[in-house]
C-alpha cells in the first residue's frame, strides 16, 4: 500500500500569535513493503510528518494519499467530517513509550480495544488480539494479567500488539527503542524486522539512534526545518561527514570505528558494514589476510 505526501504544509496554532510552520511543501513517496527511517533533530518535522500518514494530523495545504484514501486540508464543515477510521486501521502508529497508552484491566482486553474500535465483534477482537500477542512473543500465561504488572519490555509488546490487532498494512514506530537497555533495544528492533517480513508490512521508523538506522533501514529521509534535506541510501548519508554535521546527526559507531581502523589495516576505503558483527568479520578477514 503506497503512501504519497504531496506538497504538504502544516502549521500549528494557525491564526494565533503562536502560529508555527512545522512542514513546508513536503513531497515524499513510500512504496509498499518499504523499510524507511525518518531522521532529524528535535523540531525538524519528522514526527509531524508521520502523523499525517494515518490522519492524526491533516495538512494545512497539500494532500496525503494512502492507497485509495486521500486526506486533504479542512476547508469546510464537510471536510471536517471525513471518516478517517479506515485509514487509521490500515496505518498503525506506535508512539514513543507506547506502554503509557495502556489502560485496560487485562492484557487481552487492552489488545482487543483496537479491533473493537474499528467495528469487530468481541469474538473477532479476541481472535485478533490472540494472534497479535503471539506475533509479539508474549507468553499466554500473561494475557489475563494486568498490563501494569508486567515488565517495561513486556508492556511495550502489549502496546505494539494493540496496534497489530487491527491488522494494518503500514506500521509507523516513533522512537521504538527509547528507554530500553542494549539487549532490549536489539530485541525490539529484531521484532519489528520479523513482523515486517512475516506480515509483509511497510515499516516506517522514526529514530534518533544512528546505529539502529544503519543496521535496519533500507532508505533514510532526513528532515530539517520542516523540509526534506536528504532522501537516499543510509551509506550515502553517513559517508558524507560534512552533510551529517550540517544536519546535526551523528556517524554510527560501527562506521566511525571502521573509518579509524581502515588505515591501520592498510585499507583506503571504509567498509560498508551495518552491524558490529559485520565489522568484526571484516577486521578478522583483514587480519587473517595480513598474517598470510
Amino acid at each position: 500500500m503506497p503512501i504519497r505526501i504531496e506538497e504538504v504544509t502544516y502549521q500549528y496554532q494557525m491564526n494565533t500569535p503562536f502560529e508555527r510552520t512545522a512542514l513546508r511543501d513536503v513531497n515524499v513517496t513510500i512504496p509498499s513493503g518499504a523499510l524507511v527511517a525518518f531522521l532529524g533533530h528535535t523540531g525538524s518535522g519528522k514526527s509531524t510528518l508521520v502523523q499525517h500518514m494515518n490522519g492524526l494530523l491533516r495538512p494545512t495545504d497539500g494532500r496525503v494519499v494512502v492507497d485509495d484514501i486521500t486526506v486533504t486540508p479542512i476547508r469546510t464543515r464537510r471536510d471536517k467530517k471525513q471518516n478517517l477510521l479506515p485509514l487509521r486501521r490500515r496505518v498503525g502508529l506506535v508512539f514513543q513509550y507506547p506502554e503509557h497508552q495502556l489502560f485496560e484491566e487485562t492484557v487481552e482486553r487492552d489488545v482487543m480495544f483496537g479491533p473493537r474500535n474499528f467495528g469487530a465483534t468481541d469474538a473477532e477482537a479476541k481472535e485478533r488480539a490472540h494472534e497479535a500477542l503471539r506475533l509479539v512473543g508474549l507468553d499466554e500465561t500473561l494475557w489475563d494479567r494486568s498490563p501494569f504488572d508486567l515488565s517495561g519490555g513486556q508492556m511495550r509488546r502489549v502496546a505494539i500488539a494493540g496496534v497489530l490487532a487491527s491488522r494494518p498494512d503500514v506500521l509507523i514506530v516513533d522512537e521504538p527503542t527509547a528507554g530500553l537497555d542494549p539487549i532490549g533495544r536489539r530485541d525490539m528492533l529484531a521484532l519489528f524486522k520479523r513482523l515486517r517480513e512475516e506480515l509483509n508490512l511497510t515499516l516506517i521508523l522514526v529514530s534518533h539512534d544512528m546505529d539502529d538506522v544503519l543496521a535496519y533501514a533500507e532508505r533514510v529521509i532526513v528532515m530539517e526545518r520542516g523540509q526534506v534535506a536528504f532522501d537516499g541510501d543510509p551509506f550515502e548519508l553517513f559517508q558524507d561527514e560534512a552533510l551529517v554535521r550540517r544536519l546535526q546527526l551523528d556517524i554510527p559507531h560501527v562506521l566511525r570505528f571502521a573509518r579509524d581502523m581502515a588505515p591501520v589495516l592498510g585499507e583506503t576505503a571504509i567498509p560498508l558494514v551495518r552491524t558490529e558483527s559485520e565489522l568484526a568479520d571484516w577486521v578478522a578477514e583483514r587480519l587473517k589476510g595480513g598474517a598470510t
